[in-house]
């Protein structure tokens, strides 16, 4: 047996695939509702972000110690032309 051959071979019983359907289903509801609670926050998120920005831009953050370093406007990273997503 290489690495690359990791499949087992094997049988579900009715029990367990019944259970593994309804566990599926259950999952994709509450990604669902996770996606749509984020879409809800897009707004507070981008408000979030930028909040973040002018605080590091302004106030600088903790390098080491009580060293604060400001962060250039040209550092900050841009923003992508895609929506944010979910990952599970």
């Amino acid at each position: 047996m290489s690495f690359l051959d990791t499949r087992i071979d094997h049988e579900r019983s009715k029990e367990a695939a019944k259970w593994l359907k309804e566990e599926i289903s259950e999952q994709l509801e509450r990604y669902k509702k996770i996606v749509s609670d984020m879409d809800a926050a897009s707004e507070k998120r981008e408000q979030w972000y930028q909040e973040f920005f002018d605080r590091i831009q302004n106030q600088g953050f903790n390098m080491d110690g009580d060293t604060r370093v400001k962060i250039p406007n040209d550092d900050l990273p841009v923003k992508p032309d895609t929506k944010h997503k979910v990952v599970y």
